[in-house]
């Protein structure tokens, strides 16, 4: 037997205000679920800022004076410096002074042994006496011309060799050619043994004095001449000298350690020295050299090196404009523009 399903009633279809309503529902559902959620902060913009204006140091191109000079420091030296030693290599038998001390003209200062030489030195004296003696009473006698020349000869005999003697004995002494001081004594000692030619001291007249300035480099004092005027101070005090002998005055030798220093070196005359100068007291001198009137000078900070090139940079409004130029004379803080800029012209410092 066949039983049928029973057949369910059909859902009623909802009006068009229902289906409106619910869509607003769910709508508002979706709403209100959003707003659970964190809320993004907005990412905020920086603020703009205007750039700040680069403050140039400038200087104006303007004409003016500039002056080189050289400055230093001299040594006080004596202009008669007399150095001594044996002309014979011997064995040191004294020296009499030392370092510093005054000696007068003549005297003693060091000498060689020389064994009994003084000794014969002295008997040879007495042969020439003798020898003199006899050609006098020779003549006297009116002996022969024979005999005669026989006394002559004897005497020219022991006069050459009293001479020979003497030069010996002279040699081994060494004797003050100057009044002075010694500023130099060799370290020796008796007996040691002494070469011929060695340095041994060095006397100086320290009445007679002058300065010396050695440059690091010959092109220092290429611009000095002799007879240019000279400021010196010494202990607080200024005075005046010249320059002796400049290295362009100098004139050309076969020694190149002596034409190396004189290269490089000047002689100072001082005006109406101070008492109680010594060798080796110094004195700051300067030379006025160079000088160039209505030139276009800058400070040095202006100028601006690459390789060989000199430039500067000049400002042109809001613009820096690169600008080569020639350059003259230069002191520490100042240089001379011979060429590339203009009177007037605003130049940018190099700070």
């Amino acid at each position: 037997m066949i039983r049928k399903r029973p057949v369910k009633p059909a859902k009623p279809e909802r009006s068009p205000r229902q289906r409106i309503a619910a869509l607003g529902l769910l709508s508002a559902l979706a709403l209100s679920g959003c707003s659970l959620l964190p809320v993004e902060e907005t990412t905020l913009q920086p603020p703009l800022v205007q750039p700040a204006e680069e403050a140039l140091d400038l200087v104006e191109a303007a004409r003016g004076s500039i002056q080189t000079s050289l400055k230093g420091n001299a040594t006080f030296v004596s202009a008669d410096t007399k150095a001594l030693s044996f002309k014979d290599a011997g064995t040191l038998r004294s020296i009499a002074v030392k370092l510093g001390q005054q000696v007068k003209a003549g005297e003693l200062l060091a000498e060689l042994e020389t064994g009994d030489l003084e000794l014969q030195t002295r008997l040879q004296r007495l042969n020439v006496e003798r020898a003199e003696l006899l050609y006098s009473q020779a003549r006297a006698s009116q002996a022969s011309s024979t005999d005669l020349r026989l006394r002559e000869i004897d005497l020219e005999r022991e006069r050459l060799s009293l001479e020979a003697m003497e030069e010996r004995l002279g040699k081994s002494k060494l004797l003050a050619p100057i009044a002075g001081t010694i500023i130099f004594a060799e370290t020796l000692q008796t007996g040691d043994r002494v070469n011929g030619y060695q340095p041994i001291l060095t006397v100086a007249d320290q009445a007679d004095m002058q300065l010396t300035y050695s440059a690091s480099s010959s092109k220092d004092v290429a611009a000095v001449e002799t007879g240019m005027p000279v400021s010196l101070t010494y202990k607080g005090k200024s005075y005046t000298g010249k320059v002796l002998q400049a290295p362009g005055n100098v004139p050309a030798g076969t020694d190149p350690a002596k034409a190396e220093k004189n290269a490089v070196t000047l002689y100072i005359g001082i005006d109406d020295p101070p008492a109680g100068i010594q060798v080796g007291h110094s004195a700051q001198l300067e030379i006025q050299l160079q000088k160039r009137d209505n030139a276009i000078v800058l400070p040095r900070a202006a100028l601006r090196t690459y390789m060989n090139r000199f430039y500067v940079q000049v400002a042109e409004g809001e613009r820096r404009k690169e600008v080569d130029v020639e350059v003259g004379l230069m002191t520490p803080t100042e240089v001379e523009i011979v060429k590339g800029l203009q009177d007037g012209q605003q130049v940018i410092l190099n700070n």
